[in-house]
């Protein structure tokens, strides 16, 4: 689990920002825009999984966790939210890490962090009713205006609990996002497509 732990430990400055980002997040904008996958023998399905979001406030971490351990319910695979094990996520160690693999028999962890945030800003100039360089003396139908478009990316790691192993990883692209429950729901749907659709995880 050093390996994993570690992981963890230098991504979480990243997964603080989650907290932030996910506020923004909503419509139907999010799409996986880059995937690797392990050479290794192919693993097969998971079917008891921890899930770790790398985000500082607890109820952000809780509904995604919560959220996504309910989606693989669907498809009867036994996940576990690790707010519901240990509320401050820093403190998840080697130990605890081995300690949890024992009791729960799991068999991968899914970790979820910040990966980036862009913003670009584009100016829309104002409507006038009247043409012509005359219509600046005119009140403007539709005002000029600054509009601001974001993109956050999520980073989302698969790891095999027996051999610690990093097998699968996605970044997920959210763009110009409103609802943070909508979004969740998008980033957890496209990861889970993603993964059954190679293998690591049973169909609903």
């Amino acid at each position: 689990m050093r390996q994993l732990v570690s992981r963890l430990r230098s991504r979480f400055l990243w997964g603080a920002l989650l907290c932030v980002c996910l506020l923004f997040l909503g419509c139907q904008s999010t799409k996986i825009a880059d995937v690797w996958v392990s050479k290794d023998p192919h693993p097969g399905t998971y079917q008891r999984i921890l899930i770790v979001a790398l985000a500082k406030t607890p109820g952000l971490r809780a509904q995604y966790e919560n959220d996504f351990a309910d989606k693989l319910a669907n498809s009867h695979t036994l996940a576990v939210a690790s707010i519901n094990l240990i509320p401050d996520v820093k403190s998840i160690d080697r130990r605890t890490l081995e300690a949890w693999s024992v009791d729960y028999k799991l068999d991968a962890v899914v970790v979820t962090r910040v990966a980036n945030v862009k913003r670009d800003t584009q100016y829309v100039p104002p409507v006038y009713t009247m043409g012509g360089w005359y219509g600046a003396w005119a009140i403007p139908a539709s005002p000029g205006r600054v509009i601001e478009n974001t993109t956050i990316s999520l980073e989302t790691d698969l790891f095999d609990a027996k051999s610690e192993k990093l097998i699968y990883s996605a970044v997920t692209k959210t763009f110009d996002p409103s609802s943070r429950t909508k979004a969740v729901h998008e980033v957890i749907d496209a990861l889970v497509k993603d993964m059954t659709r190679r293998g690591y995880l049973r169909p609903t």
